[in-house]
């Protein structure tokens, strides 16, 4: 019957797809008009705003309604219904204010509100709809409530110039978006960080940039803080790119899970990427990004220094056709997991990232499952969920295609394995984590409008086996909304 089901369940989600249409979101408008402040300062004010509704089944990865001791149910889950035991089902929205001020050509700041329920703080941007309760009065008190406020997304202050140097230079400093390359490694784009950023131009192709970025200030007459340092070189030629960083990330007596509190963290991640976008004028596309990973953590209570010693490494085709607006796309990746043998070393390749699909683009697995992460022993837990490429080897194939001039699809099926065996549900360990398959339609309505309608249906594989030795139920999600940019 549950195959029956599943095959239901698919065809329903393809024609939904057919019936309804979405494209990229559109840019800000091109004919924008800035308004113009005292002094000739230029104020160019925007925002976005969603609305979106959600229904996802079995993103757990359980049988049925089993809770397996790890999920449970009534959690609110409106960044994405992740670990839903069951159905989830909900809307949401979320709204961005911006307001860039261009005081002299060579002086930008920018600040932009994003909002968030009001008691959460940082773990949801997203406001499900009802989320709170107490402003109503009479016999029925019910709704009529304040839901969310509005936090600090971006504030940052930007200056350029040539005089200094005598070539392109500048610095940029506050609160905003952190990504390191494609965000193999590190992407914090979706809340953002505190970083200073200082970059020069030496030629025209070329930048050179150094960061310093604080994760943690937990007690400044304390050395107890969490902050990266990084240094990136990016080239960028006439249809072909190369690009590298080194970061080191220096936590000093961390205290977050699931490390044990008062150990220190000196991690050291380096990244080189290359692309060729048109290779011989043939549609052909080439790219590749290569991570790897050392470090030490030290002072654990009790236990002995552990060496860390990740790596991970994505390789892509792009194809474009000339005659017809299609996009075809294959793409393997790999990241390393952690040995069992090996106790005072973690092989695991280490992300850090937020609460948006990782830079595979997948829907189900890792951005609403939990994964084959293993780092210290968290697979198929919280921890292992949108942990990205760790422990995770992928095949990506499928496209893109402009349907018409509003209306653009994507198809895309994944072949998803665990770099090393990992049991996520308490049978057998295995490397077999699935497949999946995704789609997504949009639709642009108007200027700066669009709607949109995405989803995937994932098999797990055998290494989600329930410790009864059952096969995990099928898991999927559907998601539609609109999106207004102005």
């Amino acid at each position: 019957m549950k195959k029956y089901v599943s095959i239901l369940s698919v065809l329903v989600l393809l024609l939904g797809f057919a019936a309804l249409s979405y494209s990229a979101p559109a840019e800000i408008p091109s004919d924008t008009t800035a308004a113009v402040a005292k002094g000739q300062t230029q104020i160019t004010l925007g925002g976005e705003i969603q609305v979106r509704g959600t229904t996802a089944t079995n993103t757990a990865v359980t049988e049925g309604d089993k809770t397996l001791g790890k999920w449970t149910k009534g959690v609110s889950k409106s960044d994405s219904p992740w670990g839903c035991v069951g159905t989830c089902s909900y809307y949401d929205y979320l709204v961005k204010l911006n307001l860039e001020a261009k005081v002299s050509p060579n002086t930008t700041g920018f600040v932009e509100l994003v909002s968030g329920p009001y008691d959460t703080g940082y773990k949801f941007s997203y406001v499900p709809f009802g989320y709170a309760q107490g402003g109503a009065r009479g016999a029925y008190q019910v709704g009529n409530t304040k839901e969310s406020t509005m936090w600090i997304s971006q504030a940052w202050i930007l200056y350029q110039g040539s005089g200094l140097l005598g070539v392109p230079a500048g610095i940029k400093v506050g609160r905003m978006p952190i990504k390191l390359g494609n965000g193999v490694f590190l992407d914090h784009s979706y809340f953002g960080d505190d970083a200073i950023l200082a970059f020069v131009q030496p030629m025209k192709e070329l930048t050179l940039a150094a960061a310093t970025i604080k994760f943690g200030e937990y007690n400044s007459d304390l050395s107890d803080d969490s902050t990266a340092y990084s240094l990136i070189a990016a080239y960028a030629g006439k249809g072909w790119g190369l690009s590298a960083d080194i970061t080191y990330v220096d936590d000093q007596n961390a205290a977050y899970s699931p490390l044990p509190a008062g150990k220190d963290i000196h991690l050291w991640n380096f990244g080189l990427r290359g692309n060729y976008d048109d290779i011989a004028g043939t549609g052909l596309g080439f790219r590749a990004d290569v991570e790897f990973q050392t470090g030490k953590v030290n002072d654990i209570p009790g236990a002995n220094d552990v060496d860390l010693s990740g790596w991970a490494v994505v390789a892509g085709l792009d194809y474009k056709f000339q005659a017809i607006p299609l996009k075809l796309t294959l793409e393997y990746g790999i990241g390393s997991g952690d040995k069992d043998s090996t106790g005072n070393k973690i092989e695991g390749f280490i992300t850090s990232k937020g609460f948006e699909k990782s830079f595979i683009g997948i829907f189900v697995y890792d951005y609403l499952t939990p994964t084959a992460c293993n780092f210290l022993g968290k697979e198929g837990t919280a921890y292992s969920v949108k942990a990205g490429i760790c422990n995770t080897q992928y095949i990506k194939l499928g496209g893109t295609a402009d349907i018409t001039k509003e209306i653009t699809a994507e198809l895309y099926g994944f072949w998803l394995q665990a770099q090393r065996s990992v049991s996520l549900n308490g049978y057998n360990k295995d490397k077999d984590l699935g497949w999946e398959v995704d789609a997504k339609v949009t639709y642009k309505i108007d200027k700066g409008l669009t709607y949109f309608v995405e989803g995937g249906y994932f098999w797990p594989g055998d290494a989600y086996k329930l410790a009864n030795g059952h096969d995990a139920d099928n898991a999927w999600a559907v998601r539609h909304g609109l999106i207004l940019k102005f």
